[in-house]
């Protein structure tokens, strides 16, 4: 078990296998997207694998494999297939923008990964098209009732929360009312240098609003590390689970049990912060496991208490002060 210098256990890692992606979302890219990383800068299937085994020695219980697109990545079931054979005790879990769901979605099942995270800010064809730059709403759409066709699969769809949420929020709720879903809102984060295409929303706008549409109760024993978790009956008859990540109005860094490895091998211990710790140079000059694991255990001992984006509600034109060393789509979120 690792724990940082606050007492925190680190135990999640979330692993970007690629910095392609199939959408051009308006809050995470630009319109004619970012240029891609030269193939060699990219980790190959076997390095992820070595990397998992360092990192589950260390105490690592949990993976999260995103992008990009992680369905983009050439080879992406091989990647977790390895990961199931030579990690049996991981818990391994997937967050896409479900384009390619219908290609991968036997495969999940025949190799156990039930936990999937399904990104859609909207479900008015338009504005999906609008904040994505394609045209891909009926696809994700009869993609996500595939996977929950299956009765097997533990869904959340991913909403990032948006002064349009709440206009749209009876038609976004309408249509999951009577599925076995989870839906999460999460608060817009900065990642592009002109950052000010939409305001801020705080998600306690969001409670209030909801409060307004059925009994919104706290389901603390259902909380994660990063969201807070309620039950909700819809116009007090559609019991709905309702998640919120509330990373900038009520950051949640004191109870943080994640490390990100990027596409190109670089360790970040935070999100917002610049700071990276190079794993991919020291292996293939195979300097060794030890000193592999000697930078990892450097870079927690050095992880913050906390990030410092802040979006005041005075201010509410975004956080386009601060910014990430990367696009989003090279960090995996």
């Amino acid at each position: 078990m690792i724990t940082d210098r606050y007492d925190r256990r680190l135990n999640y890692l979330r692993i970007s296998v690629t910095d392609k992606c199939n959408l051009r979302c308006t809050y995470c890219m630009p319109s004619d997207g970012v240029k891609i990383l030269p193939h060699d800068e990219i980790l190959r299937n076997e390095e992820f694998i070595h990397f998992i085994g360092i990192f589950s020695d260390l105490g690592v219980e949990k993976i999260r494999l995103t992008g990009g697109e992680p369905l983009k990545r050439k080879g992406f079931i091989d990647i977790v297939s390895k990961i199931r054979e030579h990690f049996p005790h991981l818990e391994i879990c997937i967050t896409t923008n479900g384009v390619l769901l219908d290609e991968f979605i036997k495969d999940f099942y025949s190799l156990k990964v039930r936990k999937l995270n399904i990104s859609l800010d909207t479900i008015n064809p338009d504005r999906y098209q609008n904040i994505t730059r394609k045209n891909y709403f009926n696809r994700v759409i009869s993609n996500i009732n595939m996977a929950l066709n299956y009765n097997y699969f533990d869904i959340k769809i991913n909403a990032v929360l948006f002064e349009e949420s709440l206009k749209e929020l009876n038609q976004f709720l309408d249509f999951f009312k009577e599925k076995d879903i989870t839906i999460r809102y999460i608060e817009r984060m900065p990642f592009l240098i002109d950052d000010d295409l939409q305001t801020f929303i705080s998600s306690d706008v969001l409670i209030e609003t909801l409060r307004k549409m059925g009994d919104l109760k706290r389901d603390a024993e259902s909380d994660t590390n990063v969201a807070v978790m309620f039950n909700f009956f819809y116009q007090n008859k559609y019991r709905m689970r309702i998640g919120i990540i509330p990373s900038i109005s009520h950051k949640f860094c004191t109870k943080c049990n994640r490390l990100r490895l990027t596409c190109d091998g670089f360790l970040k211990t935070c999100l917002h912060s610049s700071v990276e710790y190079d794993l991919k140079t020291p292996y293939r000059m195979d300097m060794g496991d030890e000193a592999l694991k000697d930078i990892i255990l450097t870079a927690i001992n050095d992880k913050e208490e906390g990030h410092n984006l802040n979006c005041p509600e005075k201010n509410n034109w975004g956080c386009s002060s601060i910014k990430s060393s990367r696009f989003m789509s090279r960090m995996g979120g």
